[in-house]
């Protein structure tokens, strides 16, 4: 098991020792403020689902969502008409939910727009997919 380590200020925890971030986990409220609320709900589907996998941090900064367990392992985009959701996986996936893909070496970003929830429905078994890879910290190079 890798060793952690805690900001002394805000006492968030990292593997990556002195590890770059912003202190504080955001507030939901302002990432949620003035939307519409198909996208609130469609934004506490994911949610909701994200915190069912185990584990997780949701750090958020005005209209930007990041989900955490030992990595980032999906974020999302509050816009004004959808919910820009990306999920990090160790492979490509060409399906329809996804309209860009951008590989790293280790990851493939998969984003998709989401404005129901039949969308949504499409994409849960990715994020799971991303949320359990994100345990692994030996992350080899993306397929």
């Amino acid at each position: 098991m890798p060793t952690s380590w805690s900001c002394p200020s805000c006492r968030r925890t990292f593997t990556q020792k002195n590890q770059r971030h912003a202190c504080g986990t955001g507030d939901r409220d302002e990432l949620l403020r003035n939307r519409p609320d198909s996208l609130v709900r469609l934004y506490e589907a994911i949610e909701a689902f994200a915190k069912s996998l185990g584990p997780v941090e949701i750090v958020t900064r005005q209209r930007y969502a990041l989900f955490r367990s030992v990595r980032i392992f999906a974020d999302l985009v509050v816009m004004t008409d959808a919910v820009r959701l990306v999920v990090h996986l160790r492979r490509r996936v060409d399906a329809p939910p996804f309209i860009k893909l951008v590989s790293s070496d280790k990851v493939v970003s998969h984003v998709a727009k989401l404005t129901t929830a039949k969308e949504w429905q499409a994409v849960k078994k990715y994020m799971k997919e991303a949320y359990d890879s994100s345990l692994s910290l030996a992350c080899g190079p993306a397929r």
